[in-house]
């Protein structure tokens, strides 16, 4: 088999203090006040000698579809990358910049934003322009406590990180991936910018290994929190370290090999949504359009915010009856093989079960699945969640108002899970005849 190539690259992408932040309730103006840390671009470039794949974690919420196709162009045109083989993930910090476009949950800025196709290309730049032999292995190991449910009271939390090491021929580890599941929310609705929990595991691993480089594919996590949810700076650094002890010892213990195989690619899925009755959407918004203008003007602001959002989504949910096909939503899935061991990245906020089952379904060794990748969608709950009270129904009924899609279909979750079972019999099909 080839050797395998490796290369890294990184960017600082902070925004100015004074940009909005995404998250935690509609047109509260979360306005960023000061900077914890820098929040970065980490690329991973992978070749065989032939091809190459570039794999970029941002500390970052999400990334906008309009911003992933334009760093594809830009990638493109400098570096001949085809945009199938550059995939763009997010560790989801809440503590960042709104970085996707929602109603009401945080002010897209077009001057910040604007910038970042760019600021992702030159670290993709630096990783394809510094590749050299390396050797690769995986592994993964159990991170007690960290993850949360916070759907199902005592219910499944993701345990275990699953690992990749990639070592130069010298047998020093220069690039790690971390592929985790919990929600970063340790430091709730403050208004600092932080990459939250995975960044600063980063932090804390490469200061204790000289020229690594860690990256961070947040898990199956859309209904998994980090433990201390909203508890501030403190609980957010002990979160880091408790992942970082646990990781970089297990990472030291990984075996590599030079010898590579690899292969990747890009493909659209789509998912079934459920199309509302316009007349109903009409009435109601008719209704809110009202009490928002007869709103008094010394109501309580929340109130205010409260009917704005009301009126808005039912706006946008009445453009989306008119577009092209109300009945499905697509978005890109991508994978990369390398060896024994699947990387799948999708836009979802995938709960734990589906992505439990998609892996035990696997016919590979290491199946690393990783969300909030290519574009932004929203929560893929399961069918009980629709009519469960509490953060369940928020997932399945609430987040696509915020996220600018029509509700999915209550066996949406199931389909997803199918295809991705599906994908993976095929790239195994794939790779043993290749």
């Amino acid at each position: 088999m080839p050797q395998l190539q490796f290369g890294t690259g990184r960017t600082v992408i902070t925004p100015p203090t004074g940009v909005e932040l995404c998250g935690y309730g509609p047109y509260i103006e979360r306005r960023s006040t000061a900077v914890h840390q820098d929040l970065h671009a980490t690329a991973l470039a992978l070749s065989d000698g032939n091809r190459i794949y570039v794999w970029v974690s941002n500390d970052l919420v999400w990334t906008d579809r309009s911003l992933v196709d334009e760093t594809h162009r830009i990638v493109r045109s400098r570096f001949g990358l085809e945009p199938s083989r550059v995939i763009i993930t997010n560790t989801h910090t809440h503590s960042g910049p709104a970085t996707m476009k929602t109603v009401a949950w945080g002010k897209w800025d077009e001057e910040y934003t604007a910038a970042l196709p760019g600021r992702f290309a030159d670290a993709i730049g630096q990783a394809v322009s510094n590749l050299e032999p390396g050797r690769v292995g995986f592994g993964g190991t159990h991170v007690p406590g960290l993850s949360v449910n916070r759907v199902d009271e005592g219910g499944e939390a993701d345990d275990k990180a699953l690992l990749m090491r990639i070592d130069d021929l010298r047998g020093r580890m220069r690039a790690a991936v971390i592929n985790f599941g919990a929600h970063p929310v340790t430091l709730g609705a403050d208004t600092v910018i932080c990459g939250d929990y995975p960044a600063d595991a980063i932090g804390k691993m490469e200061s204790e290994r000289e020229d690594l480089r860690a990256l961070f594919f947040q898990g199956s996590c859309g209904d998994l929190n980090c433990r201390g949810f909203g508890e501030g700076m403190e609980m957010m650094k002990a979160n880091g370290s408790l992942l970082c002890d646990h990781v970089l010892p297990a990472l030291d213990g990984i075996e590599t090999h030079d010898d590579v195989d690899l292969d990747g690619d890009t493909y659209e899925i789509a998912l079934p949504t459920a199309v509302p009755d316009r007349a109903v959407l009409e009435t109601e918004l008719d209704d809110y359009r009202n009490r928002l203008k007869t709103a008094k003007r010394d109501e309580k602001p929340e109130e205010l915010r409260k009917l704005r959002f009301e009126v808005d989504w039912r706006v946008q949910r009445l453009e989306l009856l008119d577009g092209p096909h109300p009945l499905r939503l697509e978005f890109h899935v991508s994978w990369m093989r390398i060896n024994d061991a699947v990387l799948l990245a999708h836009p979802l906020e995938l709960f734990l079960t589906y992505g439990k089952q998609v892996q035990a379904a696997s016919p590979f060794a290491h199946t690393l699945v990783i969300g909030y990748a290519n574009e932004t969608v929203g929560y893929l709950a399961r069918p009980q969640d629709f009519d469960q009270k509490g953060f369940g129904w928020y997932a399945a009924v609430f987040a696509p108002r915020i996220c600018r899609h029509l509700p999915f279909e209550h066996d949406a979750g199931s389909v997803f899970r199918d295809h991705l079972i599906a994908m993976l019999h095929r790239i195994r099909q794939r790779s043993s005849t290749s």
